[in-house]
């Protein structure tokens, strides 16, 4: 995969000519990858009448028929042979649906390094060494969980001193740890090491709220939150009200807050800039569709979320469309590129992952 590892080593934010056509090879050579070697995408993009071929200029890859994301949570999607998978990834769902992601030791590579060029570019990476504060489930035991692997490879792109994972198991079940959770950070403010918090925005505002925190964790600390709110959207606050109120109850300067958006099926960081603007890198291409017709939206409009990428070999999942809406946007912090606006879920029932069900561990 000669075109994906050249894309890989080149600016994630430079949409240049020659940067744009990058992407174009790779997107064709892993598109060509899947039809060979996975029999229902090729009955699929036969069907439609595409053929990887055809991608001759980037506005041919909007053409990429869309796999709808339900399917993933129904059916093993594999394009290589289990006993060369490095790791599954799982994604919790309702009634016991659950999407899986299968990732060989290529593809595994692909996303750890993509995601800590992306955090780099963003000037979030570092050797400095931080505590980390997890909101997410212990990896020791959820390790094949999305949510949990996400959190551990963040933690891998500073130094490191002293991680502690908020959500753990007690034998039977996972369950919050309130009082470790607030134990440890009165430890790290104590600790005269920076804090970095990752997870669930929902919980750690529920557990601030609740004790009644009041602290300084440095100027040097972070938060990256992920998962969004879902089940707990009757309490959410606005993304600037929710900074404000971190800097004045942790300490954590407003520009040092990010968010992230990611999907296990896609496994592309879609991550804040200082402004918190999530920023589509080119790794990616993101597209907005109607959910009349499919038909292609323009930017600023309301649609379902289209998701393209390349760097999975092991996972046909090279476009996928999504139960997600949202619209593309514009930044003027300097990165280049659209940035990812979300609007929410479409239909009635929403897909309970593992954000969700996270959100129940805390009691209303």
């Amino acid at each position: 995969m000669k075109a994906t590892d050249l894309l890989l080593e080149s600016d994630p934010f430079d949409f240049s000519s020659p940067s744009k056509k990058l992407f174009l090879e790779s997107m064709k050579e892993n598109a060509l990858h899947h039809y060979k070697n996975h029999e229902f995408t090729r009955k699929l993009w036969d069907k439609l009448k595409f053929h990887p071929e055809n991608l001759k200029t980037e506005d041919d890859l909007s053409q990429i028929p869309g796999t709808m994301v339900h399917l993933y949570k129904e059916h093993e999607f594999c394009s290589v042979k289990k006993e060369d998978l490095a790791l599954v990834l799982t994604s919790s769902g309702t009634g016991g649906q659950k999407s899986q992601q299968f990732l060989d030791k290529k593809s595994l590579e692909n996303v750890k390094r993509l995601a800590l060029t992306i955090h780099k570019s963003l000037g979030m990476a570092s050797d400095k060494e931080y505590n980390y504060l997890c909101f997410t489930y212990d990896p020791k035991v959820a390790n094949d969980l999305g949510t949990a692997f996400t959190d551990e490879l963040l933690t891998n792109f500073t130094g490191k001193k002293e991680v502690y994972y908020a959500i753990q198991w007690n034998g039977s079940a996972f369950e919050l740890n309130e009082k470790g959770v607030v134990e440890t950070l009165k430890r790290f403010e104590k600790s005269g090491t920076p804090t970095r918090i990752l997870g669930f925005p929902a919980l750690l505002h529920e557990v601030i709220e609740k004790h009644h925190l009041q602290m300084n964790l440095g100027a040097d600390s972070w938060l990256q939150t992920g998962g969004g709110w879902k089940g707990k959207a009757d309490k959410e606050i606005p993304k600037k009200e929710f900074r404000k109120m971190i800097r004045e109850r942790l300490g954590i300067p407003e520009e040092n807050q990010r968010d992230l958006f990611g999907m296990v099926e896609h496994g592309i960081p879609y991550v804040d800039c200082k402004k918190g603007n999530l920023h589509i890198p080119n790794y990616a291409r993101v597209y907005v569709r109607s959910p009349q017709d499919l038909s292609l939206l323009p930017k600023g409009e309301k649609g379902l979320l289209h998701f393209l990428c390349t760097y999975n070999t092991s996972y046909p999942a090279p476009s996928l469309l999504t139960t997600d809406y949202g619209r593309l946007g514009s930044c003027d912090c300097g990165i280049g590129g659209d940035t990812l606006i979300l609007e929410g879920r479409a239909g009635v029932s929403k897909h309970k992952g593992c954000a969700l069900k996270a959100l129940d561990l805390i009691k209303a």
